[in-house]
């Protein structure tokens, strides 16, 4: 929720509401109330972890949809995919080097201008302390 003092009125109304169970975790969310949301995380194993996120805009036709799962190669290294409505997919590779110290490696890639270019790739580097 923020307030704009300059107008004395809320500028924007934001709701949230999760469910967690052991293997599994629900999320939805209200944005302004014209932007909903909402998503389903699993752990199917210990190895293998799955979404799925829906979200629209009322009064368009702005629908999106995507699915991602991540995969547990061993202890210390996985790999993620993910890909939307919009025909982007999204690849990572994370490692970590020592307790606290992660690289990840990433790509986003445009499958409907695939010949065409304009594709990401990305270096991550996480500190935790």
């Amino acid at each position: 929720m923020a307030f704009d003092t300059a107008k004395s009125k809320l500028s924007q109304n934001n709701f949230a509401l999760g469910y967690k169970a052991a293997d599994f975790q629900l999320h939805t969310n209200v944005n302004d109330g014209t932007e909903f949301g909402g998503s389903i995380y699993q752990k199917v194993s210990d190895k293998v972890e799955t979404s799925v996120s829906l979200a629209w805009t009322a009064g368009s036709n702005n629908t999106r949809f995507g699915i991602a799962t991540k995969y547990q190669l061993d202890d210390k290294a996985s790999v993620s995919a993910k890909v939307n409505n919009a025909s982007l997919i999204g690849l990572g590779y994370t490692q970590t080097l020592r307790p606290g110290v992660k690289l990840t490696l990433s790509a986003l890639i445009d499958g409907k201008n695939f010949s065409s270019g304009g594709h990401k790739i990305g270096l991550g580097f996480e500190l935790e302390a």
